[in-house]
């Protein structure tokens, strides 16, 4: 008989063993992935890494304004730098038709998103900034031609004529000035300005303050002088351009009178707070939106400025501009139905804050 030799079932006992081993160890790749969480991690990761930041309000071509002005120019977006928060614009104006619209130059300038943003709530409507011309606007005029004695033929032509149109003032260089004191305009900007120009200052019932010395150097561009009374009032005037013509451009509440800053005495109103302040320029306000110049020490880089009343919705300073740690520019658009006293509040961004009780009146 012969025999089986006896490694045999040792072998096929030791290869079973080997597959049964290997069975156990392969990965349950459907386990390993369900508990590694691949999506859920992620989401997790980007939940604590990733900061979320305001998105731009505006994109490229949008027309914006403040609706509190009453500007005849708006600001037309030309892009928004996400890397540095600011929006490249520039000033966009209405054509004959009241559509927009034209620039009437090529400049463009810078300003953060959080003042656009804030200030310039208004959307006017969209243009793509490469298809908005930079000329001035031109007028349609109809010209009859004869061919014969029985016939004729109208040809429409395009043309420019500055002594049919409105003028229009953009800004002035400076664009403020204190009682008792002469300013000298060394840059009126605007377009349609004719030989002969008038330019004056209004306020309200107040006499006009007329310009003096005035340069038509260009269409465009105008010098001059304005001699502020020591009676002046303060507050924001309308500036105004008007041709030989009759036709004139006003710019509303554009110009800012303040007092002579040797006039200027600290408010005798109560004070709370670390941070002092000394006075506001103007200290009486009106209905409407107005510069206000702040004086006292310690103001800090996005400091805030808020009108308060008991009883009454805090008004917070649309635009707040701080020139240094002793000086603050803010822009307050007061409603109607404020009159009274208000408390000043400048509230630092540390949490100091300095509190004139009752340093400024509404009118």
């Amino acid at each position: 008989m012969q025999r089986t030799p006896a490694c045999v079932p040792g072998l096929v006992l030791l290869l079973v063993t080997c597959l049964l081993i290997a069975g156990c160890s392969t990965p349950d790749t459907t386990n390993q992935t369900a508990q590694s969480g691949t999506t859920n991690q992620t989401t997790q990761t980007g939940t604590i890494l990733t900061g979320t930041t305001a998105a731009a309000l505006y994109t490229a071509g949008d027309i914006v304004m403040n609706p509190a002005s009453a500007a005849s120019s708006a600001w037309l977006v030309i892009r928004y730098d996400p890397a540095s928060d600011t929006y490249e614009r520039a000033l966009i104006y209405k054509n004959a038709d009241g559509s927009w619209g034209y620039r009437s130059d090529d400049r463009t300038e810078t300003a953060s998103r959080s003042v656009m943003d804030k200030t310039y709530t208004e959307k006017i409507t969209t243009r793509d900034p490469s298809s908005v011309p930079v000329v001035t606007p031109t007028i349609i005029t109809t010209v009859e031609t004869t061919q014969a004695a029985a016939t004729s033929t109208v040809t429409t032509a395009t043309t420019t004529d500055t002594s049919k149109q409105k003028p229009y003032v953009e800004r002035s260089l400076p664009d403020t000035g204190y009682t008792g004191t002469t300013v000298a305009i060394t840059d009126l900007v605007g377009q349609n300005f004719l030989a002969g120009a008038t330019v004056f200052l209004s306020h309200n019932s107040s006499s006009n303050i007329d310009a003096t010395d005035v340069k038509v150097l260009t269409p465009k561009s105008i010098t001059c002088s304005f001699a502020i009374p020591d009676d002046a009032q303060v507050g924001a005037w309308d500036l105004t351009v008007q041709n030989p013509d009759g036709m004139s451009g006003t710019y509303s509440n554009y110009f800012t009178i303040h007092r002579d800053p040797s006039a200027v005495t600290t408010t005798s109103a109560t004070h709370a707070g670390t941070v002092p302040i000394d006075s506001i320029d103007p200290p009486v306000g009106h209905i409407g939106y107005t510069e206000y110049v702040i004086t006292g020490s310690q103001f800090q880089s996005g400091a805030t400025v808020t009108l308060q009343q008991a009883g009454s919705t805090d008004i917070d300073a649309v635009e707040v501009i701080r020139d240094s740690d002793t000086q603050i520019r803010c822009f307050i658009n007061i409603p109607v139905g404020s009159m009274g006293t208000w408390d000043l509040l400048v509230t630092n961004p540390d949490s100091s804050y300095g509190k004139s009780i009752g340093g400024f009146t509404i009118t």
